[in-house]
């Protein structure tokens, strides 16, 4: 067997060389591909090995040249923008100047506006009054609410039969309004006898109205006068007492009793 290291054309002229050629290592590219055996690592290191680095040999000697490296744009938060004087409020002012809006808008601005409306229709329109007695009896309750159309009588004059609200005439006391029912207007002949109430001759009849126990001559109401009296007849002051009321005197038309709930309900004939 020739000894490792001989030259390859040595070993062909050899008788054996069929057998070397056998056991001889295969060489691919000068790399082994079957394991070498321990006698030929010291020839074959030098001839046919491919020198090779390890990664830290590699990287030891040729240094990898920095990649620069980019940093990211940082980006700035964009504030909201706000009314100078909106930034110099703190949360809790904020909040209070809020709930005040709140407050003035839901609460107080539509009171406000409530306020006026009823004061606007109380001048123009109806006003309430409370019943302080009972000449209306059975017709309004001692106590009643009502309200007093104050619109109407620009539309049209007084009728016979009508409630009215009205400043009692001169000589009587007239710090509260009364409230009694129209029997005679201007040139009408008015008289009570016997019970009955005689209007231009004929008997007017107010069916709640109770029966009179006085007696009153005919009349004639004169002009732009009125002759009022209470349904509840003999427990009234009204004109069978004290006289005629003056039209002007009139404040409106009551033509509703809307207190107490249960019992609300129209007035007039």
């Amino acid at each position: 067997m020739a000894e490792p290291g001989s030259d390859r054309n040595s070993s062909k002229d050899s008788p054996n060389s069929d057998r070397d050629d056998l056991f001889a290592p295969r060489v691919e590219n000068a790399r082994w591909v079957t394991p070498s055996p321990d006698a030929w690592d010291e020839h074959f290191s030098n001839r046919n090995r491919v020198k090779t680095h390890s990664l830290s040999e590699r990287l030891t000697a040729e240094p990898v040249p920095e990649m620069p490296v980019r940093e990211a744009p940082v980006r700035q938060r964009v504030e909201p923008r706000m009314a100078p004087e909106a930034r110099s409020v703190t949360p809790s002012r904020r909040r209070r100047i809020f709930s005040l809006r709140t407050l003035l808008r839901d609460v107080v601005f539509p009171l406000i506006i409530a306020f006026i409306v009823a004061m606007f229709a109380q001048a123009t329109l109806a006003k309430p009054y409370q019943i302080p007695s009972g000449s209306m009896l059975p017709s309004i309750q001692l106590q009643d609410r009502i309200l007093a159309n104050r619109f109407v009588y620009r539309l049209h004059g007084v009728e016979r039969g009508d409630v009215i609200v009205f400043t009692p005439p001169a000589g009587v006391d007239q710090s509260t309004p009364y409230v009694k029912r129209v029997i005679g207007l201007p040139g009408d002949t008015v008289q009570v006898i016997s019970g009955k109430t005689l209007v231009n001759g004929e008997e007017f009849v107010v069916p709640p109205a109770t029966t009179p126990t006085y007696t009153r001559r005919a009349e004639v109401v004169p002009e732009g006068m009125l002759f009022v009296l209470g349904d509840n007849r003999n427990e009234s002051s009204d004109s069978h007492i004290w006289g005629f009321v003056p039209e002007e005197n009139i404040i409106g038309r009551a033509d509703v009793v809307y207190w107490p709930p249960n019992d609300i309900r129209l007035l007039g004939l």
